[in-house]
């Protein structure tokens, strides 16, 4: 078989999706034609499609070696690089690609999601911004820059730029998803609700609009109607995991317990290690009061992820919790190592070493938290009285009780009944 019928074989079989013969097609091809960008990326491709990654990339290099300034195997090794999470390499490669060929919109809209991923929100705008100046009427580009504004909170941008996209394509359902997902930022329910409606007037089975209007009912104490919603998202969703993860917090969040735990277990069901879902259910069995489950939980999250601060943080509050205050220093410690400015780590590292009787370390983490963070934070200050109160230096704990008073705006209702009590505590002596 010669280069031009094998390789005319191979795209039949790429595009039926048919991987296996399209592959042996292709590498027919490469064997008549050894340097044939074009046959080396459509293997590729390939790899990709089967998840060798690591085969996919080696092959563009190989094309690149052979051509260095092909624009399209710049384009696929970059978003190769950015499947894997390389987001260095990824940008370097997109920057690239644009200098070959600075109009390329699918380019420029990559490679402002690898600013994004990385958290460079302004490159991400400015790449976005000038793949629109090339390409003014471009409803994908208008519509990533749309979602950046939003999730920078700027929602009148936001909007605009998704009513612009609804003017030219009145049934984008991605533009009327984003439209009601802003008017539930601003609490505009009912003109959400209608957005989320018309998404489902165009796609009945539309995941993103049956789970909304599940938080929109939920909200509204409609639960029977909010589970249906819910229930009619996980069926159609391609990303299931993703989906009982977020339920799970709705309900967490909501204090409905049962239904959180129903919705963890189905995505550990679907991913037994994931941490996120390991730290929520640990978090749920603290909520319960059961705190060697929830040890439990949080110790397999953090096998899963030994970063995960917070998993750390609900882990030194369990084991606060069982009077286990070494293991509850430890780990709120290593909470502190991944997160240095969590006040909610240093107050509750400070009640550990209050309650293991070690007054003066107590009182330096509260210091540390009003000295350097915020000086008016309630929950510091309380606890700074309550060691001063312990270390019998009276004067400053009962100015430190009034200063949680004075800022009782900033407190919750069960620290101001404590406050109160001491307050009258005080008053009796």
């Amino acid at each position: 078989m010669n280069f031009d019928e094998a390789y005319k074989k191979g795209n039949e079989a790429l595009k039926a999706r048919d991987f296996e013969n399209a592959q042996k097609f292709f590498e027919e091809a490469l064997q008549e034609k050894p340097n044939d960008i074009y046959t080396i990326n459509k293997l590729a491709m390939i790899s990709k499609e089967k998840g060798d990654f690591s085969a996919a990339m080696n092959l563009l290099e190989q094309s690149l070696k052979i051509k260095q300034e092909d624009l399209y195997t710049n384009y696929l090794l970059g978003n190769a690089y950015l499947e894997q999470g390389d987001i260095e390499k990824a940008i370097k490669t997109l920057e690239n690609t644009i200098k070959i060929e600075p109009k390329d919109k699918y380019a420029r809209n990559s490679l402002a999601l690898a600013y994004r991923m990385k958290g460079d929100f302004e490159k991400c705008i400015e790449t976005l911004q000038q793949a629109l100046k090339f390409s003014p009427d471009d409803l994908y580009n208008k519509l990533s820059l749309a979602t950046v504004r939003f999730e920078m909170g700027e929602t009148q941008i936001a909007e605009k730029l998704c009513q612009e996209t609804i003017i030219k394509d009145p049934k984008n359902i991605n533009a009327l998803l984003l439209l009601g997902r802003i008017y539930m930022d601003l609490n505009g329910v009912d003109k959400a609700l209608s957005f989320f409606q018309k998404v489902h007037s165009i796609d009945s089975l539309n995941s993103e609009a049956h789970y909304y209007i599940g938080r929109i009912e939920i909200d509204r104490g409609n639960s029977d109607q909010a589970e249906s919603h819910f229930s009619e998202a996980l069926k159609s969703s391609a990303d299931k995991l993703s989906v009982s993860k977020n339920l799970g917090v709705i309900y967490l969040d909501k204090g409905l317990l049962d239904q959180a735990e129903a919705e963890f277990r189905r995505a550990l069901s679907l991913k037994s290690d994931d941490p996120f879902t390991l730290n929520n259910l640990g978090k749920l069995f603290m909520s319960r009061e059961k705190y060697l489950e929830a040890v439990d939980y949080l110790k397999r999250a953090i096998t899963a992820q030994p970063d995960y601060a917070y998993a750390h943080y609900n882990l030194g509050n369990a084991f606060r919790r069982l009077k286990d205050f070494p293991n509850a220093i430890y780990h709120l410690f290593f909470s502190l190592k991944y997160e240095p400015e969590d006040i909610y780590s240093m107050n509750s590292l400070g009640k550990a070493f209050f309650e293991a009787g070690l007054f003066e370390v107590a009182k330096e983490s509260y210091e540390k938290v009003l000295g350097k963070f915020d000086p008016a934070d309630p929950y510091a200050l309380y606890g700074l009285a309550e060691t001063n109160e312990a270390l019998l230096n009276l004067e400053e704990a009962l100015a430190g009780y009034r200063k949680v008073k004075s800022n009782s705006s900033k407190a919750d209702e069960k620290l101001l009944q404590k406050v109160e009590k001491k307050l009258k505590d005080f008053a009796k002596v």
